[in-house]
């Protein structure tokens, strides 16, 4: 009781410095936390069309990535009957679909647009925020934060390649980060691209009690030169190259905020322990062992660091709605586990933090205090 008392007397004295110090800690808190959210915003936001589509499994030609923006899967509408006759497969989907880049408004704009065949729409936005989900002849789906940057609404015309294509739907879902989808219908993607009698992807949906990855192995096996993916396979190859390129950025700056964030606290209650010193030196001689001291510059990291957990979640939930506000592409996930490796991260800077000052603590001489 005495020893938190001291702890949050000294730490309380000079608001500047604490100041500091929980500064130093939410700085580090956002930085970390922040990080953390973006990562997750666009692992959600990568891989929430994926995981909107009513299909089991996907299933792209054979040697490439399997990915919408590392490769063009081109296959013959053929393989789509084969499909059909596996057993386990309970339907089969054409997909059309690619990045394209065309003008409006005076501006090179670009959107990865997708066919919806009208008669199975398993391949449609995810959500839809205004109008209508499926897109008929002449009519275009897209995404919110495509409609926000650049001012398009409900009834708008667009040229994509020679095919006008009206607004008809806002939909929620489609914003991958690296771009955004649109959707038209079927017959006017394969118009815009191009590429009439191919398909790109297949999306297979299995009969009920069969599993998809077994249902996969059998297409691998039976129909050459495919590549079936479930669901989630699908998912992780879009979202592979923002993983290994993001992730080690993300693990780099965890450990810049956990140094920056121990120095601040360190040194903070390093100067406070040495203007304390003869204070320290009368609890040393009144019988206050070493531990009990150590106690004190403890309380006062901990206390330092908690300060500063509360003030940089709450500054961090509050920049990430200022950010997707101001930039919609970029969306902030922040999970219960993220939260709680921060809460980690911010007890161990303490931790870090107290061993400096308890050193000249540990050294002081009680006789010391006394002399003229």
């Amino acid at each position: 009781m005495a020893t938190g008392y001291i702890a949050w007397r000294n730490l309380a004295r000079e608001r500047t410095r604490l100041a500091i110090a929980v500064g130093g800690v939410a700085f580090a808190v956002v930085l970390i936390l922040l990080l953390r959210g973006l990562y997750a915003g666009f692992i959600t936001q990568a891989t929430a069309y994926v995981r909107g589509v009513n299909a089991d499994l996907w299933v792209a030609k054979a040697d490439t990535p399997g990915d919408f923006f590392h490769s063009i899967s081109l296959q013959q509408p053929a393989v789509g009957e084969r499909l059909g006759a596996v057993e386990g497969v309970s339907g089969v989907t054409p997909l059309v679909g690619r990045p394209i880049v065309f003008s409006y408004g005076g501006r090179d704009l670009n959107f990865f647009v997708l066919g919806v065949d009208p008669d199975t729409p398993i391949a449609g936005p995810p959500g839809i925020e205004q109008g209508r989900a499926t897109p008929g002849p002449g009519e275009l789906v897209i995404d919110r934060v495509f409609a926000r940057n650049n001012d398009m609404g409900l009834g708008d015309t667009v040229q994509v390649h020679g095919v006008a294509l009206t607004v008809t739907g806002i939909a929620r879902g489609g914003n991958s980060i690296l771009s955004q989808f649109a959707w038209a219908s079927l017959p006017d993607v394969v118009r815009i691209l191009g590429q009439s009698g191919l398909v790109n992807y297949f999306l297979v949906n299995t009969t009920p009690g069969f599993d998809p990855a077994v249902v996969a192995q059998r297409i691998r096996d039976t129909i050459a030169d495919t590549k079936p993916m479930t669901r989630a396979e699908f998912a992780q190859a879009n979202t592979k190259d923002l993983s290994e390129g993001f992730l080690p950025i993300i693990w780099v700056l965890v450990l810049i905020g956990f140094v920056i964030g121990t120095l601040v606290i360190g040194l903070t209650i390093y100067t406070a322990t040495l203007e304390k010193r003869r204070e320290y030196g009368i609890l040393k001689a009144v019988g206050f062992s070493n531990r009990a001291l150590f106690g004190i510059v403890w309380r006062q990291s901990l206390a330092a660091a908690a300060m500063g957990l509360v003030v940089g979640v709450g500054l961090t939930f509050a920049l990430g709605a200022f950010l997707e506000a101001l930039l919609p592409a970029f969306v902030t996930t922040f999970r219960a586990a993220d939260i709680g490796l921060v809460a980690v991260v911010t007890l161990a800077m303490a931790a870090v933090s107290s061993f400096v000052p308890a050193r000249p603590v540990a050294r002081l001489d009680p006789a010391q205090v006394f002399r003229v």
